[in-house]
């Protein structure tokens, strides 16, 4: 998809990408040097993809476009391929969710099966997933100015620590926050609700989010299309708050002719 069939079996520049991204995770105690030589290799390995990939896929796309003077079109490669790579535990718990909630599934199945463009309701239902299980639990961020908080104040530079995971579930901020209630994505402004940020919000919001967005939600319509999800594991009850932590290595789904 981002650099076609020629980069498909290269293990090395997935291993480099998921390295890169642990050492990204460790809050300043990574080491830059390497850090920044490996993103040089990496780098390299993706100009050289790109200048051979095929039409249809994003670096050619992205190649092809005019671009702005000092801007790099194959600058967000990394994260495109960082985002697909968290694709797979964002489709499986989507799917696991829907096979608990036959009116969600529904809905889902009719406008897969009907082929409506942007499969707004699966959207929804990708969303409402990364919301209740965020790929990042935690958003780390950096004042610009002088703060205060509970009556204490902090100088300008200070780290804080937003636990989306709970954030986006408190129940008196989230109405419903233990729920999975996909319809509250097709409210207007709902991407703007700061209370939620399952891609994050502002400057630092997920440059890969449509892009994950669009491949979730084509590969879940394919799994729908002409299928009903039965016997579904874990067992969720819809009813009551859905539990904190899905093991996606857990998930089992069994899929029946419609």
């Amino acid at each position: 998809m981002v650099l076609g069939d020629q980069a498909s079996d290269d293990q090395e520049l997935s291993d480099w990408l998921a390295t890169l991204r642990g050492q990204a995770n460790w809050m300043g105690r990574s080491k830059p040097e390497a850090a920044k030589a490996l993103y040089a290799r990496i780098e390299a390995r993706i100009t050289r993809y790109a200048a051979d990939a095929p039409a249809h896929t994003l670096a050619a796309r992205a190649l092809a476009e005019p671009s702005p003077e000092g801007t790099d079109p194959l600058g967000q490669t990394h994260h495109w391929l960082l985002g697909i790579d968290l694709a797979t535990p964002v489709v499986a718990r989507t799917l696991l969710l829907l096979a608990h909630h036959p009116a969600e599934q529904d809905a889902a199945h009719a406008e897969a099966a009907g082929r409506v463009p942007g499969l707004p309701r699966l959207r929804a239902c990708l969303e409402e997933s990364v919301r209740l299980y965020p790929i990042v639990p935690d958003l780390v961020r950096v004042t610009r100015t002088e703060t205060e908080w509970g009556g204490v104040r902090y100088p300008a530079g200070t780290n804080v620590l937003v636990p989306m995971g709970f954030h986006q579930r408190d129940p008196e901020r989230v109405d419903g926050g233990n729920l999975f209630a996909p319809g509250r994505w097709l409210a207007p402004d709902a991407h703007r609700d700061t209370r939620v940020a399952p891609f994050s919000h502002g400057g630092a919001r997920c440059p890969g989010e449509y892009v994950a967005l669009l491949l979730t939600s084509l590969v879940c319509a394919e799994v729908l299309r002409g299928h009903r999800l039965t016997g579904a594991r874990p067992v969720l009850d819809p009813g009551r708050p859905l539990p904190g932590i899905l093991d996606t290595a857990g998930i089992r789904l069994r899929l029946g002719r419609v």
